[in-house]
């Protein structure tokens, strides 16, 4: 008998898809930061009106691609208009453990749950390495009560596995 619901396939992908965003958005802010770049400089650089990215930010709203190139070129050129040569890469906004979350995603549509937990698919650490990022997604009440829970059944099922 399974230990999930049918639902649960797509709460897990839900989960993924905001960590996906949580990390993009820590990934720009930290480079916002070393460059001492402030939000609102970024929101006008962009053409957004206010403090767009600081919301982006503080809401994990799905920005276009459009508007993530139109970010990084923003960020190139203000950076370049206080003279440092350190120009923004788009692989330290987009990392490989975004990648990874990505393909996990992706595995998702072809497999359930209980196969991508299987002991060889060598996803349970990946999974148990998430656990940062769902717990700060539930202090900011940035991941449902639902999709918390499913996040907790599965961690809670590798770590008694592992016992």
């Amino acid at each position: 008998m399974s230990n999930f619901m049918p639902e649960d396939k797509e709460l897990l992908q839900g989960v993924l898809h905001k960590i996906i965003l949580y990390r993009v958005t820590r990934n720009i802010n930290n480079e916002l930061v070393s460059r001492k770049i402030k939000h609102y400089q970024l929101s006008e650089a962009t053409g957004r009106i206010g403090n767009w990215f600081n919301r982006t930010f503080n809401n994990l709203e799905d920005m276009r691609v459009s508007t993530l190139i139109k970010l990084i070129s923003a960020v190139s050129k203000i950076h370049s208009d206080q003279n440092r040569d350190n120009p923004l890469l788009i692989t330290s906004i987009i990392d490989n453990e975004i990648m990874e979350i990505a393909s996990v995603l992706l595995d998702l549509n072809d497999v359930e749950i209980e196969d991508l937990l299987s002991p060889d698919s060598g996803i349970t650490e990946f999974i148990i390495n998430l656990k940062f990022y769902v717990d700060s997604l539930e202090s900011n009440d940035d991941i449902s009560p639902k999709e918390s829970d499913v996040y907790d059944r599965i961690f809670n099922l590798i770590k008694k596995e592992e016992l």
